[in-house]
């Protein structure tokens, strides 16, 4: 015979709550069935059990929405739940102090004990949290009493162990204490006949979590002594004993700041430039010698001119910070707020040995360059240049087929550089061609074809923003208004913005400076940077720094560790930085060419030079030509001169130069690995050569061919 199918109780529940006149959609029917406690199947059920338990019911959530958070309020030791069934679990949570400091309270939850639980059914009976509530006070407090009592052996020993704990870690309890405390506010125990063993189990690996965050602590106190960044300032001594004087030359582009601040330069017996490019430190190298100074120039990869000169132009990286002079010149001091190169203007600001430091740069910086004057207690004057010659930005659009001659069209990849080139070249015009990707002879030389009008129309990124003499330009056109700057695609700052449009009109060549947009859209961010709008603010304003070979070696001693990953993951850590005005420079492709760097067996110190080595990172071919230098290094040999084809296409040549150039900065460091230089330094003004070449010769061959189209049609 077959079995009875059990009728569902929700059914019978829908049934018995219609036969009470109410909808079953108003009543949660499956928290009615928990709170009268019936199976899923075959359960009967009486319209008067129904009733009773709805009332019970709403009363509880009533108490719940308003009879509880009163209650807690007057007792904050009182946890409450509601349950599925809408009936309320309540617990008693016992703080017991661990330390007389009053810190590491051990929470115990612990169930209501008979008296309790008829005070506060009472009260959620009549929904009236008033209801015997000093007796239920005084319950709670005795109850509280009575099971610190019943605890106290396995607290005592807790607490013996913690106090052993804080004697091991010596003077770094406050970390242990902030560990153990954070990690006991998050965790409380419940009260059974297991509970010692329960906290012991829990307890152990928490303590030895804290004692390690402890001695952590005390390694990453250690470590910022070691490499000073607790007192960066002072570690820069010769600076210190000048009481320098610091002198801001602050206005935009085309306001004859630098200008003036070389002025001062040459007129001094002994001074420095220190450029944000190499093109710049040889130009202003040149112009010195010109002036009949005994001058030298020092980048990355070369040093030229007299020995023992008394003026040098350097790349800000190269920064003499031992030997004392009487002026010295920062170029570009916005440049603090790069986060990738930014280290070596905060190096220079605060470290360069001069009586007179001059920064040169855009209001942008000036928060920056007060804050370090402050700090190291120096003078600061503020001299406010305007610009010679007013920009004025056009209303329409000027799209490619309009550009004329004395143009820039800017655009922010070298992609979109050579879009525009070829479209403009195709309109008949001669076009000179700047971007990042080119070396400093290669940019050189397109500058002055430009100038001495060969090529009427440049073509550019923002490559043009600093360090380039663009006489006769007369107009910038914006065929975009954001970039990607390594991290993401964003729209320019205002300050970048000016940066580029100040570049029109030079003062001696043009009047007035043109600034527009290939775009409608591009219109409004210009109009509001030109109209001196503010760059928004950084989130964190600390000034970048990057760790010197002296911290390098003290952390790695420390953490007695020959990885060059492992020390660097520690420099790039905010918290090595607390309570500092400094913040760590932009190590990710640091970091990833310091694991590839870490497989040659090399000294930590020169695995760092190879890391900051100069080079595309997101390169392949260069990477692991990188790694192939550093093993060679390792294993005692020598680099020879790379093969080159003069044949390669642009990007083949432009790598070609990147690599020559990598190769002659690792031979400064490292002459009698990289000894091939005179070989290297022929194939790079070879590579440069094929480059001009090729740019030259594209830039009107395909208006003649237009042309000759044109002929042959009519």
């Amino acid at each position: 015979m077959a079995r009875k199918r059990l009728r569902p109780t929700i059914e019978s529940l829908i049934e018995a709550v219609g036969r009470l006149g109410l909808a079953p959609n108003t009543v949660d029917l499956e928290a009615l069935r928990a709170h009268l406690e019936l199976p899923e199947l075959g359960a009967a059920v009486e319209d008067e059990r129904v009733a009773h338990a709805l009332r019970e019911m709403q009363r509880a959530r009533a108490f719940a929405e308003t009879g509880v958070p009163a209650l807690k309020r007057a007792l904050p030791a009182l946890r409450a739940a509601l349950s599925k069934d809408h009936s309320i679990r309540w617990s008693v949570r016992i703080g017991i102090p661990l330390l007389d400091a009053g810190r590491m309270d051990l929470r115990i939850d612990a169930a209501p004990d008979p008296l309790v639980t008829e005070i506060l059914d009472g009260m959620a009976a009549r929904n009236d949290p008033a209801r015997r509530l000093e007796e239920l006070r005084a319950t709670v407090a005795e109850m509280t009493a009575r099971t610190t009592r019943d605890l106290r052996k396995p607290i005592d020993r807790l607490r013996g162990q913690i106090l052993s704990d804080l004697r091991e870690v010596g003077a770094d309890a406050a970390a242990y204490l902030e560990h153990m405390d954070r990690s006991l506010r998050s965790r409380p125990f419940n009260f059974s006949p297991r509970l010692a063993r329960a906290l012991t189990d829990a307890l152990t690996p928490v303590r030895q979590r804290a004692k390690a965050v402890a001695r952590e602590g005390s390694r990453l106190r250690r470590l910022r002594d070691q490499v000073g960044f607790g007192a960066y300032i002072e570690k820069f001594t010769a600076a210190r004993r000048l009481n320098r004087r610091i002198v801001f030359h602050m206005g935009p582009t085309n306001s004859g700041k630098t200008y003036a601040a070389l002025q001062v330069l040459a007129a001094a017996p002994t001074g420095a430039y220190l450029a944000p490019l190499r093109l710049l430190a040889l130009e202003n190298y040149e112009g010195l010698r010109e002036r009949g100074l005994r001058a030298g120039m020092v980048t990355g990869e070369e040093v030229l001119g007299e020995a023992g000169a008394t003026h040098t132009a350097r790349t800000i990286e190269t920064a003499d910070l031992t030997r004392p002079i009487d002026v010295a010149v920062i170029d570009e001091i916005q440049m603090l707020m790069d986060p990738d190169r930014g280290w070596a203007w905060t190096n220079a600001l605060f470290g360069v040995p001069a009586k007179t430091v001059i920064v040169c740069g855009s209001d942008d910086a000036l928060s920056y360059v007060r804050r370090a004057a402050e700090a190291a207690n120096e003078s600061l004057e503020v001299i406010a240049f305007e610009r010679k010659s007013p920009l004025v930005l056009l209303d329409e659009p000027v799209p490619l087929e309009k550009v004329e001659p004395g143009d820039a069209v800017v655009a922010f990849s070298r992609r979109a550089v050579h879009e525009n080139r070829e479209i403009l070249v195709a309109r008949g015009h001669r076009v000179a061609t700047i971007y990042g990707a080119l070396s400093p002879e290669v940019r050189r030389a397109e500058a002055a074809r430009f100038r001495s009008g060969e090529a009427n129309v440049l073509v550019t990124t923002d490559a043009i923003g600093m360090g380039l003499n663009l006489g006769p330009l007369r107009r910038i056109v914006f065929s975009a208004v954001r970039k990607w700057d390594g991290v993401e695609d964003r729209a320019l700052t205002n300050s970048e913005i000016r940066q580029i449009a100040g570049r029109a009109g030079r003062y001696g060549h043009h009047e007035v400076g043109y600034v527009a947009a290939t775009e409608a859209t591009g219109i409004e961010p210009v109009r509001a940077a030109l109209a001196g709008a503010p760059t928004a603010p950084a989130s964190d304003t600390r000034f970048y720094v990057r760790p010197d070979l002296t911290a390098i070696r003290s952390v790695a001693e420390e953490m007695r560790t020959p990885s060059l990953y492992e020390v660097m993951t520690h420099f790039a850590r905010a918290t090595f930085y607390a309570g500092s005005p400094f913040q760590p420079s932009a190590l990710e492709e640091v970091l990833e060419i310091a694991r590839t760097i870490d497989r040659a067996r090399l000294p930590i110190e020169e695995k760092f030079v190879f890391s900051v080595c100069p080079i595309n990172r997101r390169d392949e071919i260069a990477m692991g030509m990188l790694e192939r230098w550093s093993l060679v290094r390792a294993a005692g040999a020598t680099v020879p001169a790379l093969r080159a084809s003069l044949a390669g296409e642009l990007d083949y040549q432009e790598r070609t130069v990147k690599l020559a150039s990598a190769y002659l900065w690792l031979s400064r460091r490292f002459p009698e690995t990289f000894d091939d230089v005179e070989a290297i330094r022929h194939m790079r003004g070879r590579a440069n050569d094929a480059i001009e070449h090729h740019l030259r010769q594209t830039a009107t061959r395909k208006a003649e061919r237009r042309t000759r189209r044109s002929v042959g049609g009519r």
